[in-house]
């Protein structure tokens, strides 16, 4: 099972570094280009403001670098870290509900495992807020298996263990979920040899709970059952926007199977 663990981990890689790193001699990135350019009154003062992305792109038309202008104005540079994304792009929403529209950036990456990375941007008129970091760690791997603990316990359950916030939990998998699965030996190995894998960040979801109050921001991880395809649940954490800061923290934590779609478990932060 290791050796399946990383050949995995190998091909994962594989799709993030195979084609970005700026060290390799077969890789060159030239200049800053601009990606995308938008039009979007961003202050609310009846004036489109101009908002333009720039990268820093390699022969295979990926990035390692990025900035952000407004009205011509340089304010933000984003590097990529740990080499997990090649793409970003912008979009727009009014995530704070105060009749302004917020910069989304988004960052994405090639590699089969989808990561995705968020940084949100408010804009005043006279400055930029970055009121949302992507929270994905430089060292992912590691700080997973760090922070996260899972074993398998037989009878199709694995326990899972949120050391930070000390949730618990078990995760039902159904027989029926490897019915297609050739050899049942070789199953129940697999099984056994379940580690911990828990990618980084593999998309958001913002939910509007009042008109006036701002959007909480929900990061969903996918957490790998018998192989990284095999998502058996998924760990998401929620931030809220904290006036005094003004910045997004988060409050909880929650774990939900991907088979019924329940809540596992669910966990308040502070």
């Amino acid at each position: 099972m290791k050796l399946v663990r990383f050949l995995l981990l190998l091909g994962l890689l594989i799709g993030f570094h195979s084609v970005t790193l700026a060290g390799q001699t077969d890789v060159e990135y030239g200049p800053f280009t601009i990606v995308q350019k938008e039009y979007v009154d961003l202050d609310g003062d009846g004036k489109k403001d101009i908002i333009e992305l720039y990268a820093r792109k390699n022969q295979y038309n990926l990035a390692n670098e990025w900035t952000l202008k407004i009205n011509g104005e340089q304010v933000g540079t984003y590097h990529n870290k740990q080499d997990l994304y090649q793409l970003a792009d912008m979009q727009f929403a009014d995530i704070l509900q105060n009749g302004k529209q917020d910069i989304l950036l988004y960052f994405r990456s090639v590699g089969s495992g989808g990561i995705t990375g968020l940084n949100v941007l408010s804009y005043t008129g006279k400055k930029v807020e970055e009121i949302f970091t992507d929270p994905n760690s430089s060292g992912w791997f590691d700080e997973a298996k760090k922070r996260f603990s899972m074993k398998y316990i037989g009878d199709y359950q694995v326990e899972f263990i949120d050391k930070q916030t000390a949730m618990e939990a078990i995760i039902p998998l159904s027989e029926e979920r490897y019915s297609d699965f050739p050899d049942k030996e070789e199953l129940q190995k697999r099984l056994q040899e379940i580690e911990t894998w828990i990618d980084p960040a593999s998309g958001y979801r913002f939910d509007k709970l009042t008109k006036m109050k701002p959007q909480e921001i929900v990061a969903i991880q996918a957490i790998s059952g018998i192989a990284h395809y095999d998502v058996i649940a998924y760990f998401e954490t929620r931030y809220v926007f904290d006036k005094q800061m003004q910045k997004y923290v988060p409050s909880k934590v929650a774990l939900i199977s991907t088979e019924t779609g329940k809540k596992l478990a669910e966990k308040q932060i502070n």
